[in-house]
């Protein structure tokens, strides 16, 4: 019998900003440090809405409404050895601003409002702390599609 096709997964993140920073999840893989938008995996027959909200509340315990979508980014590993494909869904997210963010689960190391300095320096992943960045100053008009990005 034939292996099923590895297929792409679809990742929602949310683009939460208060007072120009952006909240941001650092996770690791070994000794490797990196920082996502807050999110994660869409479950078969879930609308990308509710699993942003699913997503954001097991990861930090924060309550989220979830606004229009921000970008598209696609997430292919250039090696072959490590079959990954990763289409990630950017929305515009709401959420009280003084809420408390705490990670929930263990695989969130540290949760953090990271302004546009420490946005540009970190390791963020997929590599899109410009278009972050420019988020800031200016949501888009529409959905970007920013393209393959490892």
């Amino acid at each position: 019998m034939k292996p099923a096709p590895m297929m792409p997964t679809i990742r929602v993140g949310g683009f939460f900003a208060v007072d120009e920073r952006i909240l941001m999840v650092e996770q690791g893989r070994g000794d490797d440090r990196y920082w996502l938008l807050p999110g994660g995996g869409v479950r078969f027959g879930e609308p990308l809405a509710h699993a942003l909200v699913r997503e954001t509340q097991e990861e930090l315990g924060l309550r989220v409404a979830v606004g229009p979508l921000l970008a598209i980014v696609e997430s292919i590993s250039p090696d072959p050895d490590y079959a990954k494909h990763v289409v990630h869904l950017v929305f515009d997210v709401s959420a009280a601003p003084e809420a408390d963010v705490a990670p929930q689960e263990a695989t969130v190391l540290n949760a953090r409002f990271l302004g546009e300095t420490e946005l540009t320096a970190a390791d963020v992943r997929p590599p899109i702390a410009e278009f972050l960045v420019a988020c800031l100053r200016e949501r888009p008009s529409s959905p970007q599609y920013l393209g393959r990005r490892w």
